[in-house]
């Protein structure tokens, strides 16, 4: 007789967490855990811990401190994470809601005319503001190329 391998706490709270998502994606609680998820795999979106904790039931905050905590404990795997992705259905989502031409167009009309106000406004905290924004233009560009970049393998 073979021992069977159990898996971790964390590795079932993942798996937990995944269904949530899967069952329930678009809910307060699984946008949270979706947004959880993925701080966890790629570092890039952001997530409000307010939010997050407001938004979820006794359970799912069990499920999301057991991961959040072998994570700082580093017993997390990359791997971990992404199957709990694709079981929850997520990296199918991102493939279908990556950035069209049209919205690629859009967003480059709106760095037009934030670059058009930013040249038209004089020295004062709308013309920072509006200065601060279209960095974040360009980080999105840079990013959006980059995500390209990664799925042609160029």
């Amino acid at each position: 007789m073979q021992p069977q391998m159990t898996s971790s706490r964390h590795e079932q709270a993942l798996t937990k967490i995944a269904l949530c998502i899967r069952d329930c994606p678009d809910t307060g609680g699984g946008v949270q855990l979706r947004r959880f998820l993925w701080s966890l795999y790629n570092q890039h979106h952001l997530l409000n811990l307010w939010t997050l904790v407001s938004r979820l039931d006794g359970e799912r905050s069990v499920l999301v401190t057991e991961v959040l905590t072998a994570a700082l404990v580093g017993n997390l795997k990359e791997d971990d994470i992404k199957r709990a992705l694709l079981v929850a259905g997520e990296m199918a989502r991102w493939d279908e809601t990556q950035p069209s031409s049209e919205t690629q167009q859009r967003l480059e009309e709106a760095e037009s005319i934030v670059t058009s106000l930013v040249r038209s406004l004089p020295p004062s905290r709308a013309h920072t503001d509006l200065v601060s924004l279209q960095r974040r233009f360009a980080e999105v560009r840079s990013e959006w190329r980059l995500a390209t970049q990664e799925e042609t393998g160029t």
